[in-house]
């Protein structure tokens, strides 16, 4: 028997038609639409100049961790003299010293890892599991090294480096907030005590880091300092280097002088993890060999952890060329086969423009 299709029942069919191709629009439209939320949700737990996790997008996630009883270090850091660079060369080039710093991070984080930018020039870093005193100390070290070298601008006066203060759980908080809390008195007590270092939160609150410096007459200062006859560069603190670099910027067009301005970098091997201690050996080394083949009038200073910086005077890129050799093949010497491969960094120092 044939089914006799009426103009009716087409009819019906269109209809029915039109409103599942109407019903299939709304429902992509939909999709769309928390797909953008989804989108716009992500977007709003990271911070934009970095594209690391903000704070709300950090914390949610370790508590997470530490609900489950994970213990961890928990690392907040904070950047030494940033307003400076704001202040000196413009909030552009802070934006870039910012992101350097996060790649900084990037580069020293393990699986499990997180990493986040709490707004302005402070950054955290949570990291899982159950590591012992010394494990953690060499992550703070690592990460101390690893900031330095990324931030280091040999053409740029103004020294960034970084304050590190250190919660652990479960002893310190077993909630983000109060481990936050706690490793902001570590970095409060280590911007008040000389900055550029890391402090655990419980060593703050144990006061055994008190100094007590020795009192002396005048006759004993100054027949400790002819014991020391100075020999080969002058080694100063960072502060005073900046102090020479300056003078010698705004003298040397007027005495015709040619400075260079040298970096050397201790690399780190790929292949190899350098303790704290080994690096101290090694800079010992680098600075014994930078000081004792420098002439009297040459100045050098400990830029970092791994980092010495040098003016060289009265002596063109050729001759530094060569100062910087002898340098290398001292310190190869002096180390032996430990020996670190050592960058070099040279760069003529220019006369300050005059202003009118």
């Amino acid at each position: 028997m044939q089914t006799v299709v009426t103009q009716e029942d087409k009819k019906r069919l269109s209809e029915l038609e039109m409103m599942k191709k109407s019903l299939e629009l709304q429902l992509q439209e939909m999709a769309k639409t928390v797909e953008k939320q989804q989108e716009q949700l992500a977007l709003s737990k990271r911070d934009p100049l970095t594209g690391m996790r903000n704070r709300s997008g950090v914390a949610e996630q370790i508590n997470m961790i530490l609900k489950s009883g994970e213990k961890g270090a928990f690392f907040i850091m904070d950047m030494d003299n940033f307003k400076s660079v704001n202040d000196t060369y413009g909030h552009i080039e802070g934006d870039k010293v910012l992101v350097r710093f996060a790649k900084a991070l990037r580069k020293v984080i393990e699986p499990g890892d997180l990493i986040a930018r709490l707004g302005g020039d402070e950054f955290i870093l949570f990291s899982p599991g159950d590591k012992t005193r010394a494990e953690i100390k060499e992550k703070a070290n690592l990460l101390v090294r690893q900031i330095e070298r990324e931030l280091v601008s040999p053409g740029k006066l103004v020294r960034v480096t970084v304050s590190m203060g250190i919660a652990l759980a479960p002893q310190d908080g077993i909630i983000f907030e109060t481990l936050y809390a706690n490793s902001d008195k570590a970095l409060y007590f280590v911007k008040n005590d000389g900055k550029n270092a890391f402090r655990f939160f419980d060593e703050t609150s144990s006061g055994r880091n008190t100094k007590d410096t020795p009192k002396a007459t005048l006759m004993e200062i100054t027949n400790r300092l002819r014991e020391k006859k100075m020999e080969g560069s002058l080694v100063v603190e960072y502060n005073n280097f900046e102090k020479i670099y300056r003078f010698m910027e705004r003298n040397i067009a007027r005495e015709k002088r040619e400075v260079q301005c040298v970096l050397f970098t201790l690399e780190e091997p790929v292949d190899k993890v350098i303790t704290s201690f080994e690096m101290q050996r090694q800079m010992e080394m680098l600075e014994k060999a930078v000081t004792m083949s420098l002439r009297k009038g040459d100045v050098t200073t400990n830029y970092s952890t791994c980092q010495m910086l040098t003016l060289l005077m009265d002596v063109n890129k050729k001759n530094a060329v060569m100062v910087i050799n002898r340098i290398l093949e001292k310190y190869k010497k002096e180390v032996g086969e430990d020996a670190l491969v050592i960058n070099c960094e040279i760069e003529q120092l220019m006369a300050e423009e005059e202003t009118v």
